[in-house]
This record gives C-alpha cells, structure tokens and sequence, in this order.
C-alpha cells in the first residue's frame, strides 16, 4: 500500500510517516510505503507516481477542497487527520483507519 500525505512540509510529518511505517510493519505489511509532501506538490507527485490514499495533515485542512479534488481524479480516498491521531499515541489507530479507508 502507498500513501501519500499532504502536510505544510515540516518535521512532524516525516515523524508520523516513520511511525507509521513501524506500525505497519509492526502489523505484518512490510509493503506499506508513506511519504509526506507540500500540498503544493501532491499534483506533480500523483502524476508521477500511483498512490492508494492520500492522507490530509490538520495544519492544512483548508486545503482539502483543492486536494479532494486531486483524490477524486485519481480514484483515491482521501483521508482527513484529526488533531488526536496527529500524534505518536494515536498512530495504531490512524493506521486501523488508513486501512479501513483503502482496503
């Protein structure tokens, strides 16, 4: 599984990516693949490359009209973080929501 998450570019996001990778593979899915990106790039990286999901960082939520948009051209779910998951403890359950939301 692929996963693509739309964040402002800072640290926190390559922090929950690598958590999440853990938590995959944690879970058996050594195939899970997470990478964060500007929400300026999501476009040129969905063009360049087949995504499952696309995840939405809370610092960027008022860009998800824009990146709805994005997801629906692709046929991808797009996945809205909340605050409480953004977080190291809420990792298990943002990744329980991930894969309900793409398998």
């Amino acid at each position: 599984m692929k996963v693509l998450l739309a964040c402002g570019g800072g640290m926190s996001s390559s922090i929950l990516a690598e958590n999440l990778i853990a938590e995959a593979k944690k879970n058996g899915n050594n195939d899970f693949i997470m990478e964060a990106t500007g929400t300026e790039e999501v476009g040129l990286k969905m063009q360049q490359e087949e995504w499952d999901a696309l995840l939405l960082a809370p610092q960027v939520s008022f860009r998800k009209a824009h990146l709805q948009k994005e997801a629906d051209a692709r046929n991808i779910p797009l996945i809205p973080i909340e605050g409480i998951l953004y977080t190291p403890m809420g990792v298990p359950d943002l990744y329980k929501l991930i894969q309900k939301e793409v398998l």
